[in-house]
């Protein structure tokens, strides 16, 4: 057998891995937007009845309600599983698709958190002994770790949306993470993507008196936020003066 190597700079490294975390209102699903407009035709695994702000984009997208519960497409019920099963075919891939979105895992982890309490649920019933609470979150955060990782290694850019939570640590400083169930799962996500990236927003007064509303793009650990980037040729600012991670990507990609 011949030895064939990938190479850094083939298409093995070309798709940008990428989760963006930010407050209600900042713009994560509009991101679906801008990459349609940056890479073409996209695909949305969509969790949240939240796709209003993207409603002219014309985008695809397959809504999900349970994470292995009720699938039927005929009548527009879906679950995450069964979409992640109709993605393996080849009638998927035949589509043309450049991108792929969750919005949101958010979501998509408490989905997961009601399967593995119901599995635990239903153990207990059938054992007679009280749920096993450590078997329960042994079952999230295999399945959602899981979850995360099948959608980051797909053949495309990759953007996965999350609320942001604030909690203080132990020196009774603020961090804030991507709101997933689990203190653990939501450092644990920081590694496993290539970009993660925080949206925050912050009312300015003019000159005039009257406010408005600057997004940023937090890229670093910064102010209690926890974000990074590989950025090879270091050409990202801490806090980019943008309201698209699209921005922030182009200049990784240049």
């Amino acid at each position: 057998m011949a030895f064939k190597p990938f190479n850094t700079a083939d298409e093995t490294t070309s798709y940008l891995k990428t989760l963006v975390y930010a407050n209600a209102g900042w713009g994560k699903t509009t991101q679906a937007k801008y990459y349609q407009e940056k890479y073409g035709k996209g695909f949305v695994l969509s969790g949240e009845s939240g796709l209003s702000s993207i409603r002219g984009a014309g985008i695809d997208y397959l809504p999900f309600s349970s994470f292995d519960g009720a699938h039927d497409p005929d009548k527009g019920v879906f679950s995450f599983k069964g979409i992640v099963k109709m993605m393996l075919t080849k009638e998927f891939k035949d589509q043309g698709y450049k991108w792929i979105m969750v919005d949101s895992i958010t979501e998509l982890s408490d989905m997961v958190m009601e399967y593995a309490t119901a599995q635990a649920e239903a153990t207990a019933v059938k054992t007679g002994k009280k749920v096993n609470g450590f078997e329960k979150f042994s079952t999230y955060n295999q399945l959602f770790l899981a979850s995360c990782k099948f959608i980051r290694d797909l053949p495309y850019h990759v953007v996965l949306s999350a609320l942001s939570v604030e909690s203080d640590n132990e020196d009774g400083a603020r961090e804030v993470y991507p709101n997933v169930q689990g203190a653990k799962m939501r450092s644990q996500l920081m590694g496993i993507f290539d970009n993660v990236l925080a949206g925050v927003k912050v009312s300015v007064k003019g000159e005039d008196g009257k406010v408005s509303i600057k997004r940023y793009v937090i890229t670093d650990d910064i102010r209690g936020y926890h974000a990074k980037v590989r950025d090879e040729k270091r050409r990202v600012l801490p806090i980019e003066d943008t309201a698209s991670i699209v921005d922030v990507l182009s200049k990784i990609e240049k």
